[in-house]
C-alpha cells in the first residue's frame, strides 16, 4: 500500500508536513507524497463564516501508455482550490517544490521524475530533478522512443526541408491529457530527439491531426 492511499487524517511513521508555497494556511504536502487541506475558517453566505476541518486529498491516477515500449507511465495528480479557482498539480512536482525549491518549467525547463520509475511512489527521497536532455536519455534507455533514420539523419544537406519557417519555431510536446512532456527549440530538434517525423509534428501543431503516436504538439511562444 502506497502512502497516498491512506486517506485517514493521521501522521504516518516518518511523515513530515509542510505548507505548499502560495497555499500557506490552506494546503500542505508530506514527504511521503500525501496532500492535505488544513483546518481553516471560510466565508459562509448565511453564518458569515464557517470552520472547516482539514482532510487528506484524494489523488487522481493518470495512465499514459507508451506506444513504443507499451509501458504504462503513471502520474498522480491533485486539485487545490483557492478563492474560487482550481489549480491542478502533478503530485511529485508539488512535493518537490514544497520540500526542496520552487521551479518554473517555462523558465528553467526542469522536470521532476520518480527515480525508481514508479509513478505511485512520490516520496521525497524518490524524487529527482532532471534536465530535458536527461529525461530524453532516460526515455531512450527504457525503449520508449523509437530509433529511426529521422533520429540520426544529417539534415544540413537536405535541399528543401519540410515546412520552411514552420520547422524553425519552438514547439511543445504534450501527452493526451495536456500535460507538458518536453519543449524543443525547433521542429528539427523535436524530430531528432523523439523520432517522430517533422511533417507529422507540424501536422498536429496546425490542427491537421489531433495527435500522433500518443502526443499532441503546439507551437510555443518564442519569448
Amino acid at each position: 500500500m502506497y502512502p497516498y492511499q491512506e486517506n485517514v487524517l493521521k501522521i504516518l511513521p516518518e511523515e513530515e508536513w509542510k505548507d505548499i508555497p502560495k497555499f500557506e494556511g490552506y494546503y500542505q504536502a508530506s514527504n511521503l507524497g500525501r496532500v492535505r487541506s488544513v483546518d481553516r475558517t471560510i466565508p459562509h453566505p448565511r453564518l458569515g463564516s464557517q470552520r472547516v476541518k482539514g482532510r487528506i486529498l484524494k489523488q487522481s491516477i493518470y495512465y499514459n501508455k507508451n506506444t513504443i515500449s507499451e509501458d504504462k507511465i503513471v502520474d498522480l495528480r491533485v486539485s487545490l482550490n483557492l478563492e474560487g479557482s482550481s489549480y491542478y498539480f502533478n503530485v511529485r512536482r508539488l512535493v518537490y517544490i514544497t520540500f526542496v525549491k520552487e521551479i518554473d518549467f517555462y523558465k528553467d525547463g526542469l522536470y521532476v521524475i520518480n527515480e525508481d520509475g514508479d509513478g505511485f511512489n512520490c516520496r521525497l527521497d524518490n524524487l529527482k530533478l532532471v534536465t530535458k536532455s536527461d529525461k530524453s536519455k532516460r526515455a531512450f534507455s527504457k525503449g520508449r522512443v523509437p530509433t529511426s533514420y529521422l533520429s540520426t539523419a544529417d539534415r544540413s544537406k537536405w535541399i528543401k526541408p519540410y515546412g520552411g519557417q514552420a520547422r524553425k519555431k519552438p514547439i511543445i510536446q504534450k501527452d493526451l491529457q495536456g500535460e507538458i512532456v518536453a519543449k524543443f527549440d525547433s521542429i528539427a530538434q523535436a524530430s531528432k530527439i523523439t523520432g517522430i517525423g517533422e511533417k507529422e509534428i507540424i501536422g498536429v501543431a496546425k490542427g491537421r491531426y489531433k495527435q500522433w503516436r500518443g502526443f499532441k504538439w503546439v507551437y510555443a511562444d518564442p519569448n
